[in-house]
């Protein structure tokens, strides 16, 4: 089920649990008014007003502690896509800087390579928090070992070899942050529990409107929890599309190495 819900486009989802929860609530009110005598009812409405206020609150919870979590997710993403970008900068500045022009140009062609594969082959990958087998992954190796035949061979000057290797060490550090923060999600458990108590809320409000002459007013409490566990869905891969990450750092700094 969670795996259902987090595979739908957003809208989908929307739809979806509007409708789900909605259709709670009727089946909540139809069997408490077919079940209940009129002061029965009465008794079950008026104690169901009073539980709604609390299981709004936990349902506000649960929903404010998980999109804090995702969006931590999200901002620690960036964050990182930044950093990678000026690791990509920087390299690029310490490969200018070789005397040899002819291998510095091999390197760049390297670091080229990886960059483009970074910036728009990895999007699919990191979206679905698979990091197993990125497409830079591949060519970010072959750059290190390229860079480091050279920074240790006989025709590298003894000063530059420590910036060479200091900024490949730099950008495999950053390539791997941005791995890793792609494999951050929202445990099942916490979207299992929002599930769980907006199910339980749309009961209890169903139920308090046994007395109600229209009902169709509660269909806006289905809108809130089914909107909150959107949000939460939208948000449970950090590079999700639409409101994740934001690989245009990593863009940039490929435009910026093809235009020189």
């Amino acid at each position: 089920m969670v795996g259902f819900v987090e595979g739908l486009p957003a809208w989908a989802t929307a739809i979806i649990l509007f409708l789900c929860f909605a259709a709670v609530m009727f089946v909540a009110r139809t069997i408490a008014i077919r079940r209940c005598s009129d002061e029965s009812a009465e008794k079950l409405s008026d104690e169901s007003v009073r539980l709604l206020t609390g299981l709004a609150a936990t349902f506000a919870f649960f929903v404010g502690f998980a999109i804090t979590v995702t969006w931590g997710a999200v901002s620690a993403g960036q964050a990182a896509v930044e950093r990678e970008a000026g690791a990509v900068r920087n390299m690029n500045w310490a490969i200018n800087n070789i005397p040899n022009k002819e291998e510095g140009a091999q390197l760049k062609a390297s670091l080229v390579t990886f960059t483009e594969a970074a910036a728009y082959q990895d999007k699919s990958d990191l979206a679905r928090g698979d990091t197993t087998d990125l497409p830079s992954e591949v060519p970010l190796d072959e750059f290190q070992d390229a860079l480091h035949t050279y920074a240790f061979g006989p025709t590298a000057p003894g000063p530059e070899v420590t910036s060479l290797v200091s900024a490949a060490r730099a950008l495999g550090t950053e390539s791997a942050a941005v791995s890793a923060v792609a494999q951050r999600t929202v445990p099942p458990l916490v979207t299992i529990l929002l599930l769980v108590s907006g199910v339980v809320l749309a009961i209890v409000m169903g139920v308090s409107t046994v007395n109600a002459r229209h009902p169709f007013l509660m269909l806006t409490w289905a809108v809130v929890p089914a909107l909150s566990i959107t949000v939460v869905v939208a948000l449970s891969g950090p590079f999700a599309k639409g409101i994740g990450v934001n690989l245009a750092p990593m863009e940039t700094a490929y435009q910026q190495l093809t235009s020189h």
